[in-house]
């Protein structure tokens, strides 16, 4: 996007804002009801009268969307009702009518443009269309033409349509809350021009549906905003399928120092599958850097080769069996749940490394299970063994692997052990406070429980020795 260079005007030091973005377009994808608006939730929420598809949290958040829902509302009604029962599960095809009718109400000077709120910055985006499979620029060409029959607007190309949802596809960032949970996709097309690494030096964080870019170092002044770098993936891989993922959905090869440790077989190790050859213990591996289906996996003890299909089928049976966990759970039945988890956690430890992000996954799911269910012992004992698979995969500044200390600072606050959990929840503020800041709720709370504990405890050792 050489039309726009954003330069940083003032230092920027570690946990400070970089910078702020609203998101072009966006819209909620939570499983609970998010107000479409600005992204909160609640029981007082009211779903449009009209369409049946957008909520709102009162009244003010419904007038000011209303220039653009009232075309969407529109758009929508246009489609038979399992057509848009379809637009509701596919939410890139609602991006893009979301998208299109923006462009016409900035053209028509109805909503303003500024120079980083208009539709120029999109169509400078990076498509990879010439990357996309011929499978994937079918569906696209389908959606294209179900948008054209909503919107009905004569200026619509078709392939213009396909090559921006091409553009939705590496550019479109899923929008998140402290835990990580999915709440929706936005586009932002200033943060879009910020590149990738595996050791980034900067993190994108969502306040509602509001980007915020903070420094996990500092920024000197004058830097460009393209020198920052995020992460674009889930960074607790292994270099192999992080730059599996990259090139799957990016179209491109990580060469930051991290992933220049893709040929060290202990790196792979972690997340590769066991071989079960007779005696053999090894793990399968490859040297192969480029991105495939079917890359040649060679154990690293006997030689046996195998294709990444292989690998695929073990963590289908461990998903398949995560899949049933979580229907046990929300039909309620929390016995057959905690069973079937234990399975997968047998499985993924038979099948994979113990430090493997299979095996972190399953024990992820049961933690929240045994939270849930009130078992806080067998919860922590789960928790536990995670961390030190957190610890080795995860930079220091993670807000995962904050959200991991939280849990099991609470954890082991919660059964007693009150040192420990003070060390935990401490670890946990230090992190979430430099990622995320004090605008979350949960940091908020988190550092003024820490702070009254910190009263309390040295209350207590003026007055003498004590027990905690």
């Amino acid at each position: 996007m050489d039309m726009y260079v954003v330069v940083v005007s003032e230092e920027i030091y570690m946990g400070e804002v970089i910078m702020r973005e609203e998101p072009y377009v966006c819209i909620p994808t939570s499983s609970d009801p998010l107000c479409q608006r600005c992204f909160k939730s609640g029981d007082a929420l009211l779903k449009c009268a009209s369409c049946n598809i957008a909520w709102y949290c009162g009244a003010e958040c419904q007038r000011l969307d209303w220039k653009l829902h009232k075309l969407e509302c529109r758009a929508i009604s246009r489609l038979e009702k399992k057509w848009q029962e379809l637009v509701t599960r596919t939410p890139e095809i609602r991006l893009m009518v979301k998208l299109f009718i923006r462009r016409k109400l900035q053209r028509d000077k109805v909503i303003p443009t500024t120079p980083i709120d208009n539709f120029d910055l999109v169509e400078a985006m990076i498509d990879h269309q010439s990357n996309m499979e011929s499978e994937k620029l079918a569906e696209y060409q389908i959606m294209a033409q179900i948008v054209n029959h909503m919107l009905q607007q004569p200026e619509l190309d078709l392939d213009e349509a396909v090559n921006i949802f091409c553009k939705l596809s590496c550019n479109a960032h899923a929008i998140v809350d402290i835990a990580m949970e999915p709440l929706g996709i936005g586009l932002y097309p200033v943060m879009s021009v910020i590149n990738h690494s595996c050791l980034p030096n900067a993190i994108l964080v969502f306040e509602g549906k509001l980007a915020v870019l903070r420094a996990l170092a500092p920024v000197e002044k004058g830097d460009e905003v393209i020198h920052v770098l995020i992460s674009y993936i889930d960074l607790s891989r292994t270099t192999r399928h992080r730059q599996d993922d990259l090139n799957g959905k990016y179209h491109f090869t990580c060469t930051c120092p991290r992933c220049s440790k893709f040929a060290e077989i202990d790196d792979q190790i972690l997340d590769a599958l066991r071989c079960k050859e007779g005696e053999c213990n090894g793990f399968f591996v490859t040297k192969d850097r480029s991105y495939s289906r079917d890359q040649k996996l060679e154990c690293n003890k006997c030689g046996l080769v195998k294709t990444s299909e292989a690998e695929r089928s073990a963590k289908g049976i461990i998903d398949r069996l995560c899949d049933k966990g979580k229907s046990d759970f929300f039909s309620d039945n929390f016995q057959e749940a905690v069973s079937t988890f234990k399975r997968a956690e047998e499985a993924a430890l038979d099948l994979f490394h113990p430090s493997s992000f299979s095996v972190m996954m399953v024990r992820n799911l049961l933690t929240k299970l045994y939270t849930t269910i009130g078992d806080t012992r067998a919860a922590l004992e789960s928790c536990r063994l995670m961390t030190p698979v957190h610890e080795r995969l995860l930079q220091t500044l993670n807000p995962v692997r904050g959200m991991h200390y939280l849990t099991r600072g609470m954890l082991e606050w919660v059964e007693g052990n009150r040192g420990d959990g003070r060390n935990y929840l401490v670890r946990a503020g230090d992190i979430l406070l430099l990622t995320h800041g004090t605008n979350f709720p949960l940091v908020k709370e988190l550092l003024i429980n820490l702070a009254k504990d910190h009263a309390e405890l040295a209350k207590k050792q003026e007055g003498g020795p004590s027990g905690s």
